[in-house]
């Protein structure tokens, strides 16, 4: 007698547009290399991806550049004070131009052959060029990629027709703006970096609910009172904001400090977080690398240097415990999602949408089926 095992006979389908009634995204959609391929050009090379922080590129001449998604950019302040994107690669033989970040001089030199960019992207130099036959530098300007500053933060986007940030987020700068009405530019302080095992729609379901925290975040609940705990969703935005306490077990902050945690999730995998306690603002993104490998980066931006006690108090708490706490929970639920005994989950969404809710992660998970074309 065959004893393999078979699953029920259950597909994409029983995911919901109604909360209420939905199943979650299939097991096989965490870990599937084609969809993972179907992704990248689906949702991540058409959506605004995290940066850097405006103060890295606020002066001319100034630029930084990023790895999103096997895509090299780099983004750079022009002395006529426009901020302008672009592939990171030569046009010559893609060789990567510019490495971290920093300031130009009058132009950009590949270090391969010395092709060498203005500014805006124009080729002005290729060594021999002239004579080569039909040769013409107007041919090999630098491809553009839409950026934007938001909220004092560099975006950018490789859809030349994806709408503005304001479009694609309504209510998002207010509510940012809100929350942290900062009036000075914010320094990189610190950087913390997680690479999981796991898929990034796994990682960003455990950010999105706070379902988990009382059983696997025992600091976690006594730094933030759960009964004021709040969890709303947007236009390809959410919102997760609680009260918290000065005295708890994962971190004292001083009476008179703004005393409000504050998780904003920013489709599709990003978002900017507030601590009690901390003056600047924490930037959280979570790109794939690999159909089940995620680079996680919690990086802190402070108003000023050298950090404070209570900043550096945070940062351990995150390094310490709060992160690998959820590493582990991810990495745990990738393994599982291999299981021949499971298949999809049921979504624990009731009309109070209170904070043990899962209705963030159905949010998420809309935007993703929608993407995919199975929504």
């Amino acid at each position: 007698m065959d004893q393999t095992y078979r699953r029920p006979d259950t597909s994409a389908d029983r995911f919901d547009r109604d909360a209420e009634m939905s199943w979650t995204m299939p097991g096989p959609l965490y870990r599937d290399p084609g969809v993972f391929d179907e992704e990248r050009r689906a949702i991540f090379y058409r959506s605004w991806l995290y940066l850097a922080p405006a103060s890295e590129v606020a002066e001319p001449g100034a630029y930084v550049t990023g790895e999103l998604v096997g895509q090299h950019v780099c983004a750079v302040r022009g002395r006529d004070g426009e901020l302008r994107a672009f592939f990171n690669v030569c046009q010559h033989r893609g060789h990567i131009l510019l490495q971290g970040k920093g300031r130009i001089g009058n132009l950009v030199t590949c270090p391969y052959h010395a092709w060498a960019y203005d500014e805006q992207g124009a080729l002005r130099a290729a060594p021999r060029c002239e004579g080569v036959k039909g040769f013409d530098k107007a041919d090999f300007t630098l491809p553009a990629v839409r950026v934007e500053e938001f909220c004092g933060f560099v975006f950018v986007n490789f859809d030349p027709k994806a709408r503005s940030m304001a479009e694609t987020y309504p209510g998002l700068k207010e509510t940012v703006h809100r929350l942290h009405p900062a009036d000075t530019p914010l320094l990189p302080a610190c950087e913390i970096v997680f690479d999981i095992a796991g898929n990034w729609k796994n990682v960003a379901d455990n950010f999105l609910e706070c379902y988990h925290c009382a059983p696997a975040h025992k600091a976690f609940v006594d730094l933030v009172d759960m009964q004021t705990y709040t969890v709303e969703t947007h236009d390809n935005w959410s919102l997760q904001v609680g009260d918290c306490r000065t005295c708890n077990t994962a971190y004292n902050f001083p009476e008179g400090c703004e005393r409000v945690f504050s998780a904003i999730f920013i489709w599709p995998a990003s978002a900017l977080l507030l601590f009690p306690g901390a003056p600047g603002i924490f930037t959280f993104t979570f790109l794939p690398t690999a159909p089940e490998m995620t680079h996680q980066v919690l990086s802190y931006y402070a108003p000023a240097l050298p950090l404070g006690e209570t900043e550096q108090a945070i940062l351990t708490y995150f390094s310490d415990v709060l992160g690998p706490e959820d590493v582990a929970l991810v990495e745990n639920v990738q393994k599982g999602l291999h299981s021949l005994g499971y298949h999809q989950g049921r979504f624990i969404i009731d009309k109070s949408r209170d904070h043990t809710n899962e209705h963030a992660v159905h949010h998420f998970h809309s935007l993703v089926m929608a993407s995919l074309g199975l929504g």
